[in-house]
């Protein structure tokens, strides 16, 4: 199986500057690039009510509609940015343990995100899929800042 880049796509700025990064090294690396996007499960509107949060599942049809949100995204982006060899997946799940575990599925060599730039305390407190996904990863994650320039 031919090396793959697995690049993180949320529809954001940063992430248009990840995808051009990942383009760019596939490219020179002639490795798959695979465009992911993750969407998280829609919450059971049960899910705070005693013994039925157990027994019900999320909402699938809010989970369906997210996923084929996530695909006409993926769609849009190949066609605008002119990428037509890139492979698309639209994975359900937290967005680091998504990309983490599609990356091991593809059996990728790098994962590419973009960086939201939040800084050190926003990111704190908000969370960052980036950092999440450093230690997460079982492979190497470059996160590509706002403004970066491809070399």
């Amino acid at each position: 199986m031919k090396k793959a880049i697995v690049c993180g796509i949320d529809g954001s700025p940063e992430s248009q500057a990840a995808l051009a990064y990942a383009t760019e090294l596939a490219e020179q690396l002639d490795a798959r690039l695979v465009l992911a996007h993750v969407v998280e499960p829609a919450p059971s509107p049960y899910a705070t009510i005693g013994p039925v949060a157990s027994a019900t599942p999320p909402s699938f049809s809010i989970t369906v509609e997210r996923e084929a949100e996530g695909n006409r995204l993926l769609e849009e982006l190949t066609e605008t940015t002119g990428i037509d060899r890139a492979e698309r997946r639209v994975v359900t799940g937290l967005p680091a343990e998504g990309l983490a575990d599609l990356a091991d599925d593809e059996r990728a060599q790098l994962i590419v995100v973009g960086s939201r730039g939040r800084g050190p305390l926003r990111s704190a407190l908000l969370g960052s899929v980036s950092t999440s996904l450093i230690g997460l990863a079982r492979c190497p994650v470059l996160v590509v800042p706002p403004g970066a320039v491809i070399p």
